[in-house]
This record gives C-alpha cells, sequence and structure tokens, in this order.
C-alpha cells in the first residue's frame, strides 16, 4: 500500500500553504511562532540534564 493512498489531501496542502492567511490566522500563526521561539531560548533545567546523563 503506497503512502498516498492514505492521504488524498497531501498534495493539496502544498497548495493551500501558498494561500493567503485571513487576519485571524495570521495572529494564530504569530502567536504560535512565539511560543516556539520562547521554548527554543528556555535552558535545559539541571534535573532533567542528570536524569538524561544516567541514561549513557
Amino acid at each position: 500500500m503506497s503512502s498516498e493512498s492514505g492521504s488524498p489531501n497531501h498534495k493539496a496542502a502544498g497548495k493551500d500553504a501558498k494561500k493567503k492567511v485571513s487576519g485571524k490566522g495570521r495572529d494564530v500563526n504569530i502567536a504560535l511562532r512565539r511560543a516556539y521561539e520562547s521554548a527554543l531560548d528556555e535552558s535545559i533545567p539541571k534535573s532533567m540534564l542528570d536524569l538524561l546523563a544516567k541514561l549513557d
């Protein structure tokens, strides 16, 4: 079974990405981008680093 048969909208998603985004959609897009960027800027807690070190 090919992957295309399970997802008929796969090719359409690329076309939709080029459509203009509404004002509300743009606001959501900006908010998600800010949340993602702030998560990238966060440091990894020492307790998490200690747990990861125990896996080695």
